[in-house]
């Protein structure tokens, strides 16, 4: 077994459970290993306040928010911010999927800024806005939903020829039956693997001593990069390939299962 001083993971579809929850026995774990000096990061798609209303941040020693584009250290309470999509790249965006879009969003540190005709999320961090004028913050990555899920794929190249300066992932929830495809875009070369491993830098570690937990798409580059990936069982069938391994699902506490089974 590799020497690993990082104990890293995903949220959604990973350390959640579908109820979106931390069960009992993960949170006891992670609480456990953090104990024994691990260094403990979460690593998610969602902004810091979407964070805090789900989970307790104190779990973890810094996490890494918007995939990539910020990091929040935990004990100092503030935000890194590492990258961010500039206001004529977002308006550009626009412009280009409007037509073909049901709902874009623009994810800052703290909040989902939403453009969109249906306006039913009422949690605290989001707000309804009417376009690009209504942005007060830096926008650290974007979602972009369509009508069409047929579209999804055709608009992941057509932003890719587009833009040289942006990263696009197509995006699925692997713990809901019936979830939304979608994309999310990132500044180029910022992705959850680059803000790990500049992290890894600063920490005086490699990439080497991490293990990484994750289940979709944009999970993938660590899982192929970390000292050890583990897939969920809930997770793509293309990051169980990529995988080192993989343990229980989501729903299954897996990610508690493999750190007991192999670090204890």
């Amino acid at each position: 077994m590799k020497s690993i001083k990082i104990i890293s993971m995903d949220f959604d579809g990973s350390l959640l459970s579908s109820d979106k929850i931390v069960t009992d026995r993960t949170r006891k774990c992670l609480t456990n290993f953090k104990k024994k000096s691990y260094i403990i990061i979460g690593i998610t798609a969602r902004n810091l306040l979407s964070v805090k209303a789900t989970l307790d941040v104190n779990l973890f020693d810094y996490i890494i928010l918007n995939n990539g584009s910020d990091i929040y250290y935990v004990e100092e309470n503030k935000i890194e911010n590492v990258g961010i999509i500039d206001i004529e790249t977002a308006q550009k965006i626009v412009d280009l999927c409007e037509d073909s879009s049901c709902e874009i969003d623009f994810c800052t540190s703290y909040n989902y800024l939403i453009k969109s005709k249906v306006k039913g999320d009422n949690r605290s961090f989001v707000r309804y806005i009417d376009g690009i004028d209504d942005i007060d913050y830096s926008i650290s990555r974007m979602n972009v939903f369509f009508r069409d899920v047929k579209k999804v794929e055709e608009y992941k190249l057509l932003i890719e020829k587009s833009f040289d300066n942006l990263d696009v992932v197509k995006m699925l929830d692997t713990d809901k039956l019936n979830s939304r495809i979608w994309l999310t875009i990132n500044p180029k070369n910022i992705n959850k693997f680059s803000t790990l491993k500049r992290m890894c830098d600063n920490l005086k570690c490699s990439i080497g001593e991490v293990i990484f937990f994750g289940d979709s798409e944009n999970d993938l580059v660590l899982i192929e990069n970390a000292g050890i990936g583990v897939a969920m069982e809930n997770a793509l069938d293309i990051v169980k390939e990529k995988a080192s391994y993989v343990t229980l699902s989501n729903d299954n506490d897996g990610i508690a299962e493999y750190l007991e089974n192999n670090f204890e």
